[in-house]
């Protein structure tokens, strides 16, 4: 039986939202995306998540992580295009005025027309990882090449990606690009491993966490492979925008082993004074009981240098029971929200990560990817693994309904919650006030954790093959 939620009382949460080469083919599409409107009811998010040109610069849309905008999704929604680009896209795309910019498993990012999905330029990396299992011990994503949602800094026009490569040597190394969105020339390029101990080597370490763009650097985090095989730590690196080299980094469970930083592709978050949240993972091996290593199963909050200021550890973690398996968000209200394995969701004060209230029975399965906030209902929606989207009511911090049809992490477009199912494909939307299913449309297969972004009245999904538009 689930336990009740603890509530805080005369907790109330304001709704201030924390700021935040080769060809490929495609169908063109049958009409280009509307140009989004605003709902005419509902409170609207902070303009500092809505764009006035289209813009969907990193995982979730903004620095908090809410995967919220306004706007609305052109009707009646179908597939506009898709683009075969030879590999898995497993991050979100990423969207800039009128180009959609994504990174495969073959090591390659390419730019696409928003309007038709035509290719635009491309840009390999390297060579990606192959026979992972052989030369890594675990894995589940071969080749593996470019796994994480990669980041747009607006201001610099300018996108970044990381890749594992696997140099001329037969090394293994994490490199970080900077491309020009316009044209794909190189402004940035350098390897960004952490600092490794003895006995750990770059193969043990996946980088799947979505990149973060902020403070003049990109973050960049990093955890094992499946089935936890070799020697390794959870890292955070922070690497210079500008000076190749400039590269600050925080390590999990110091103290011992494990830790990853993965958030099932989700982003750390930014705060608006430039504080960076993360959650983390289990030690390795598994502890028989509470996880008590250093900032293993915690939210860490770090400066733009990466030191830590707090942490909060999961009190219910132990064994494989993973915080890291959904990325922080940052709510209205100075609130960090959390949710892991343990089913247990948590509010946190930002400032000091203190306790502010708990929910119990969360999704029954894996929270798996990130939440979505919906400010003009206050409620979150949690991806489950193979049980839904959970709702979370954040003004009385109770359980919601449980929505069948999706089980990915969503967003929220203009109080429509978006989702996807993994592996089979399909997008699913509801109505975030009533949790009514709006529509169901099929998709390609699509990789774990797989989550839509929006720009421009359509939507953008990485597949299997590339990637694919929906919307009127």
């Amino acid at each position: 039986m689930p336990r009740p939620a603890l509530l805080v009382a005369g907790a109330a949460v304001a709704l201030l939202l924390t700021a935040c080469t080769g060809g490929s083919g495609h169908v063109a599409a049958s009409s280009p995306p509307a140009t989004p409107t605003q709902t005419s009811t509902r409170p609207s998010p902070s303009p500092s998540v809505t764009p006035a040109a289209p813009l969907w610069p990193g995982y979730h849309g903004d620095q908090a992580r809410t995967g919220a905008v306004t706007g609305q999704v052109a009707a009646p929604v179908r597939r506009l295009w898709s683009a075969d680009l030879g590999g898995a896209v497993f991050g979100q795309p990423v969207v800039t005025g009128d180009t959609v910019i994504a990174g495969t498993e073959q090591d390659r990012v390419v730019a696409l027309d928003r309007t038709t999905g035509r290719q635009r330029w491309s840009y390999s990396l390297g060579a990606p990882l192959t026979n992972v299992a052989q030369r890594a011990g675990c894995g589940n994503i071969d080749p593996l090449g470019i796994t994480s949602s990669l980041a747009i800094d607006p201001a610099r026009d300018e996108v970044f990606a990381v890749g594992e490569i696997v140099d001329e040597n037969g090394a293994v190394h994490h490199r970080l690009v900077g491309l020009a969105v316009a044209t794909g020339a190189v402004m940035l390029s350098e390897d960004v491993d952490p600092p490794l101990g003895a006995g750990e080597t770059s193969v043990h370490l996946l980088q799947r966490a979505g990149l973060a763009v902020g403070n003049g650097r990109v973050y960049i985090g990093f955890g094992g492979n499946v089935g936890d095989c070799g020697l390794y730590h959870g890292w955070l690196v922070g690497a210079s925008e500008t000076v190749p080299g400039d590269l600050v980094s925080f390590k999990v469970a110091p103290d011992g082993q494990g830790g990853a930083i993965w958030l099932s592709g989700g982003a750390p978050a930014i705060g608006a004074d430039g504080s960076v949240y993360v959650t983390t993972g289990n030690a390795n091996p598994f502890p028989p009981g509470m996880d008590r290593l250093q900032y293993t199963e915690s939210v860490v909050k770090l400066t733009p240098q990466l030191k830590a200021t707090a942490a909060f550890k999961d009190p219910d973690a132990g064994g494989d029971e993973d915080l890291a398996t959904g990325n922080p968000v940052l709510l209205p209200g100075g609130i960090v929200f959390a949710v892991g394995k343990t089913d247990v969701g948590y509010a946190l004060r930002a400032a000091d990560l203190s306790r502010v209230a708990e929910v119990h029975g969360v999704c029954g399965s894996d929270p798996d990817g990130g939440p979505a906030y919906d400010p003009g209902t206050r409620r979150l929606f949690v991806p489950c693994r193979g049980a839904g989207i959970q709702v979370i009511d954040t003004s009385t911090w109770t359980l919601g309904p449980r929505l069948a049809g999706a089980d990915s992490a969503p967003i929220v477009v203009g109080g429509t919650v978006w989702a996807s199912s993994y592996p089979g494909g399909g997008l699913v939307a509801f109505d975030a006030e009533t949790g009514r299913t709006l529509q169901s449309i099929g998709t390609a297969a699509v990789p774990n954790f797989a989550t839509p972004s929006f720009a421009g009245g359509a939507l953008f999904l990485g597949t299997k093959t590339g990637v694919a538009a929906f919307g009127g």
